[in-house]
């Protein structure tokens, strides 16, 4: 609970006495922590429930995001709009084909009620599961499930529903049509996260995943993505953690993130946190690398390098200690271990 309370604080820009540690913890990391085949993770909302429980019994002094959640990865959305999907026994679900073989056929997308479409009512009813499960200990405690919230993002949605390669062409060629495409996915993600609340009640907590404004200009952002993505934002602006997640590294948009409905931004490694922090007024969470450091890198470099992202922007709150991006699926528990200890060692 200390964890928990500590995050709340520097996410305020409270002092704290030390930098919390905050985990972006998904399937890719609960699966294997608990030896379950990926099938049987994401096909059974017991065996993934258990499989996160089991990851929080362990690491009780870490608070995680997504949290305690029903993890489907990008599925959710993209199936529910027409994509293709797959799960193989040996790796999280997977878009096997895109939902629209154009941007010229948008047109002719009609956008479906999330409670009943493929995928996301399975979240649903996985989100049900969970809700009625969860030892109540836990949701006392962190808050999980308790007005939780999560979704991918506007842009990511829309460029995968056609492709990357294809969605970037169009931002040039065609850009009244990326507009309506992304029109139209805005309102359905907004209406999946208005049925989430439905089960889990009014936002407290909102996740939104979106990599895609890592990948183009700064006024191709402007233009295309930030009016949409901030909608998910404005409709959950009464959430105390509002949570934007790119892996990706974006100094560029840094003056327009700042803008964004969001209190807390996930970064990717090449970011400055103090900079940025002192830039965008927002809670920075980062940015260790997830596979050079995390993974591969030596205890004593790892360390190192935690105590170093501490001392640089750990004063006077908005900082959480963590990964730049998700963990390996690899990762050993000793390097979770090793940013736990550092962050409670390091004075701030």
């Amino acid at each position: 609970m200390k964890t928990y309370q500590e995050a709340l604080q520097a996410l305020r820009f409270k002092q704290t006495t030390t930098v919390p540690v905050v985990l972006w913890a998904i399937g890719q990391t609960y699966a294997p922590f608990a030896g379950i085949p990926d099938d049987e993770y994401y096909g059974d909302p017991d065996k993934m429930l258990n499989a996160q429980l089991l990851f929080h019994e362990k690491f009780a002094d870490v608070f995680t995001v997504p949290g305690i959640w029903p993890d489907l990865g990008t599925v959710p959305e993209l199936g529910a709009l027409g994509a293709i999907v797959e799960f193989p026994n040996n790796a999280p679900p997977q878009i096997r084909h895109p939902a629209l073989q154009d941007i010229q056929e948008v047109s002719n997308l009609a956008i479906p009620d999330p409670r009943n479409s493929p995928y996301t009512s399975q979240v649903l009813d996985y989100l049900k599961y969970f809700k009625k499960y969860l030892p109540q200990k836990l949701q006392d405690e962190y808050g999980y499930l308790d007005g939780h919230l999560f979704c991918m993002g506007p842009g990511e949605v829309s460029a995968l529903m056609v492709g990357y390669d294809k969605f970037c062409y169009a931002l040039v060629d065609y850009p009244e049509l990326v507009h309506e495409l992304l029109r139209k996915v805005t309102d359905f993600v907004k209406e999946y996260l208005i049925a989430q609340m439905e089960i889990v009640g009014p936002a407290k907590r909102v996740i939104v995943v979106d990599h895609f404004p890592g990948m183009i200009s700064a006024p191709m952002y402007k233009e295309f993505i930030h009016p949409y993505l901030n909608e998910i934002f404005i409709l959950t602006q009464e959430a105390e953690i509002r949570l934007y997640h790119n892996e990706n590294n974006y100094p560029h948009l840094v003056n327009y993130i700042k803008d964004l409905g969001a209190n807390v931004c996930h970064i990717g490694y090449k970011h400055n946190l103090r900079e940025d922090k002192e830039k965008m007024g927002k809670c920075l969470m980062g940015n260790v690398h997830p596979i050079i450091e995390m993974l591969e890198g030596s205890a004593s470099d790892l360390r190192k390098r935690c105590q170093e992202i501490i001392k640089s922007a750990g004063k006077g709150g908005g900082l959480w200690l963590s990964t730049a991006g998700g963990m390996a699926p690899e990762t050993p528990p000793e390097k979770i271990k090793i940013l736990i200890e550092v962050a409670s060692e390091t004075p701030v």
